[in-house]
């Protein structure tokens, strides 16, 4: 061979290497740029097919509640792995002669971090209802029921305060009705040696004529000083266990000093310190009881061992202890009991409180529904309520979730149709399963605002508080005691209270308006009719304003716990939209998701030098939310 043929073979060669080499570079060129497309494409499909999932709100949730929940939490993948099927066929990429040059296929799909409405505390369930209600404007008007919240609370503290007078009051009536007994003793004792002094006068209290009218006297003594000691061993254990409370009490106002008012606080510590009349030894009551006991026992001592009889006459011993004892017990005067009429008061608000409310305050309690939630799994009962707040609640998302419950289901007045109870607002504030335990509760609790608001408006009108003490010192019955005096005027003021938060209610319950704080012009009712309460007339009027049923509700829940008003509201939607679609349920209701796709696709042009040189696997990660996700800071 030639040198000439060698060279040509050598150039051949060289070319050869060299469009191998421009192959090479060419093909992996093609190739990287295919893997960088096909990346792209696969971010956008994961992103796609979980945005397109999304897409797919449950509308029956939105219609009702206006809420954006995904529906179906365990069909997310599958609704996610039928979008990335679109993006998996033959030619829906650029193509060359029919050939798709970006196909892939999804090798797996992972939930990272699901977020449905019942996590966290119902947080999600939250964002959405305070989306809710800043679209349509109501931040503001929750804003309003807000900022009566701190009066409200001082309203509720003061009206406990008023139930505890009133078991005090019950407990001091005890102990009174024991001491008038040792006063009547004393009375009929004084009545006996009265019948003594007038026969000793006539002359006849003599051996012959006076021994029965003498026995008898001395049976008397003996009996009144037995009553007399037994009740002042009651006296002395009703002193005992009223000590016992007033301790406590103290206690529990000195944690409740910065919830309430310098005044109210104020009345509330006088209260306490007057009751001290009954509970210290020295106590103007103890002291009482102590000197009638003492005055019996010595008059039954003197009667029953003085020799009574001289020479067939009364002896001189016997002269002399009769007119010294029937001094003695000139103590026992009868003395003017209270105006029975008036006090009739007392007696009638222990009556309401102890024969239910809702006949009370509602014209027809008969209709009220009876309506009942099934016992059956419900958010509420699956994670347990007031357990905590879980996320830090601001005071708008409080005042909105307040505002929303009462926006968007039924209450008493205004039931909505095809729910499963007819009372859904006051379940959201009591959480019972009947309507009627609802209705019972919200009562209460509007009765227990209104009679301490009404307190603290009494607080502040003299002339009231002066009516009250002058009935106060009737009903006690004797002078010289001032601190039970005191005590039975704040007694009475609290009972007006409650007679007055009566007509509040009962008009709200009637879709009238009470304005939050009273005047002398919004006063009702004289301290002489409070006991015809639950028989006074009331109008309800078109008025302008929001202290209407429906704005008492806002307050009431403005002071619950804001998860426990939001599993409440979920426990209803999720009761009544079951009633269409048995496979509902708030568990399963997704607010946002965080998902890792894995994808897999085959090289075209060149093996790039990759991880996993079969193919080529592209990890995207994709989120979506229908409100904006919370991150820890």
């Amino acid at each position: 061979m030639t040198g000439k043929e060698n060279c040509r073979g050598s150039i051949s060669v060289f070319f050869a290497l060299l469009l191998a080499t421009l192959l090479a570079i060419i093909g992996t060129s093609l190739e990287s740029a295919r893997h960088m497309v096909i990346s792209y494409l696969t971010a956008q499909a994961g992103e796609s097919a979980l945005e397109s999932a999304f897409a797919g709100y449950y509308n029956p949730l939105w219609e009702q509640y206006h809420l954006f929940f995904l529906a179906d939490g365990p069909g997310l993948v599958p609704m996610m792995e039928d979008s990335l099927s679109y993006y998996e066929e033959p030619g829906r990429g650029g193509s060359v002669r029919g050939v798709n040059l970006y196909t892939f296929r999804t090798e797996k799909v992972t939930p990272q971090e699901v977020v449905t409405a019942v996590d966290d505390s119902g947080a999600a369930f939250l964002r959405a209802v305070a989306a809710d209600m800043k679209d349509h404007g109501m931040e503001e008007s929750a804003g309003l029921f807000l900022g009566q919240v701190e009066l409200t609370r001082e309203a509720e503290t003061v009206s406990g305060y008023i139930g505890s007078l009133s078991e005090y009051e019950r407990a001091v009536s005890d102990i009174e009705d024991h001491y008038r007994m040792i006063e009547s003793q004393g009375q009929r004792l004084r009545e006996t040696y009265e019948g003594l002094a007038e026969a000793l006068d006539a002359g006849t209290l003599t051996e012959e004529t006076g021994r029965s009218l003498l026995s008898k006297a001395k049976s008397s003594t003996v009996e009144a000083l037995w009553q007399t000691e037994e009740c002042y061993r009651k006296i002395l254990i009703k002193s005992g266990e009223l000590r016992g409370s007033l301790e406590k009490e103290e206690d529990r106002l000195l944690e409740q000093k910065e919830q309430v008012s310098q005044t109210s606080y104020g009345q509330m510590e006088e209260a306490l310190e007057n009751l001290e009349e009954y509970t210290r030894e020295e106590g103007s009551r103890r002291t009482a009881a102590e000197e009638a006991r003492e005055i019996l026992a010595e008059c039954a001592g003197d009667l029953n061992q003085v020799t009574a009889w001289e020479k067939g006459a009364a002896s001189e011993e016997l002269k002399e202890i009769i007119k010294k004892d029937a001094k003695a017990l000139n103590t026992f005067e009868e003395k003017s009991g209270g105006n029975k009429q008036k006090s009739e008061l007392l007696e009638m608000v222990r009556s309401w409180k102890e024969n239910g409310i809702l006949g009370l305050v509602l014209e027809d309690a008969k209709t009220v529904s009876d309506r009942r939630l099934l016992d059956e799994e419900r958010p509420s009962k699956s994670v347990g309520e007031s357990a905590g707040e879980g996320e830090s609640v601001s005071a708008v998302e409080k005042g909105t979730a307040a505002l929303y419950a009462a926006s968007h289901f039924g209450r008493f007045g205004q039931e909505r149709e095809n729910t499963v109870l007819a009372y859904e607002t006051e379940y959201i504030l009591g959480g019972m399963k009947s309507d009627e335990g609802n209705l019972r509760l919200t009562a209460e609790k509007l009765l227990a605002l209104r009679s301490g608001m009404n307190f603290l408006y009494l607080l502040t009108d003299k002339e009231k508080q002066a009516e009250a003490e002058l009935l106060a010192a009737a009903l006690v019955g004797f002078t010289g005691i001032y601190p039970l005096v005191k005590f039975m005027k704040g007694v009475l003021l609290g009972a007006w209270a409650f007679a007055e938060a009566v007509t509040d209610v009962r008009l709200l319950y009637k879709g009238g308006q009470v304005p939050l704080v009273k005047t002398r012009e919004d006063w009702r009712l004289s301290l002489e009719g409070a006991a015809d309460a639950a028989s006074y007339e009331v109008e309800a009027k078109e008025e302008e304003g929001v202290w209407n049923y429906r704005g008492y509700l806002c307050v009431l829940l403005s002071m619950e716990s804001t998860k426990d008003l939001c599993y409440r509201m979920m426990d209803l939607i999720e009761a009544n939209l079951r009633q269409q679609d048995s496979g509902f349920f708030m568990e399963n209701c997704i607010s946002y998701a965080s998902v890792e796709f894995r994808f897999q696709a085959e090289p075209s042009f060149f093996q790039l030098a990759l991880p996993g040189n079969s193919g080529y696997v592209f990890n995207k990660t994709a989120a979506y939310g229908y409100y904006e996700q919370q991150t820890e800071k």
